[in-house]
């Protein structure tokens, strides 16, 4: 099992601070990643978002019926 914690100095940081400072560079991070040719970023990290496994696997198989 998995337990939410708040992070504090000396913790492996799992997971950002979704905070207005990391959500300017999630969006400078994203527009370099538009200009990619070829590739696909997808999943939590790509997303800057929280996600259930199971969910996001099914959304990536989504990516791919085509």
């Amino acid at each position: 099992m998995e337990y939410s914690t708040e992070w504090k100095s000396g913790m492996e940081p799992y997971y950002p601070v979704n905070d207005e400072l990391n959500n300017q560079l999630a969006a400078r991070y994203r527009a370099v990643a538009e200009a990619e040719p070829n590739v696909i970023f997808g999943g939590r990290l790509a997303e800057y978002k929280y996600y259930d496994m199971a969910p996001i696997i099914e959304k990536v198989m989504k990516m791919f019926e085509r």
